[in-house]
Formats: C-alpha cells, sequence, structure tokens
C-alpha cells in the first residue's frame, strides 16, 4: 500500500440510472450522452425493452441493437464489441437488469447449473 499524488486520467465514464418505468431513464441517458459526445450519431443503444429506445428518434440520428431473449451475458458483450467496432463513443444498456432475472440471464444459467440465487425482486 502506498500513498501517492493523484493524477488525471482519461477514464471512461460508467454512469448508472435506476428508478421505476416509466421515469424516464432512457430519454435522460440519451440527453447525457448527447452532452458528452455532441453528436447523436456516436451513441448507440443497447435495447432489451422491445425497441422502446427508438420512441426518442426525434432527439437526433443515434442507433441503436435490439437484443431479445434469451438475456445472456454473451449475448451483452457481442452487442458492445458490435459498438465498440463502430466507434460508438458512448453505449447505453438499456436495460442490464434482463442479463440478471430475464429468460437467459444469469439467475437462469445459475438455476441449471444446480445452484439457487434469490431474485431481487
Amino acid at each position: 500500500m502506498q500513498l501517492q499524488q493523484a493524477q488525471r486520467q482519461q477514464v471512461k465514464l460508467r454512469i448508472g440510472l435506476s428508478g421505476p418505468s416509466g421515469f424516464g431513464k432512457t430519454y435522460s441517458a440519451l440527453l447525457l450522452a448527447k452532452g458528452i459526445t455532441n453528436d447523436y450519431t456516436k451513441i448507440a443503444v443497447i435495447d432489451t425493452e422491445n425497441g422502446s429506445a427508438s420512441l426518442y428518434s426525434h432527439l437526433g440520428r443515434y442507433n441503436t441493437i435490439t437484443l431479445q431473449a434469451p438475456f445472456s451475458p454473451e449475448k451483452y458483450i457481442a452487442a458492445i464489441e458490435i459498438c465498440e467496432k463502430a466507434k460508438m463513443e458512448v453505449i447505453i444498456i438499456d436495460s442490464i437488469t434482463h442479463e440478471w432475472t430475464g429468460a437467459g440471464g444469469c439467475l437462469e444459467i445459475h438455476d441449471q447449473l444446480g445452484g439457487k440465487l434469490g431474485s431481487c425482486n
């Protein structure tokens, strides 16, 4: 363990937005992303909400990838890699909940392996 002087480094932001359905998380995420990039074409939304991210297409020309069940971690990783290869500057995952509790998500995978985990719901 060593005490050292803080130095500013270029790091990628990781921001989590949470709230009940209908509270404006997707809309707010898109506005934040626009503030970060100043260009909607550099924003991608990984959408697990049946295409609901496209409801805000009036804001600008952002990109979407629609994920459907099974919501395995590997599927999320593949979607993120597509966004990275396309040089997206901001990736919005809407929603990560499905990866945990959705069909094919972590809880289901764990149960199939013989384990039991409780859900937050």
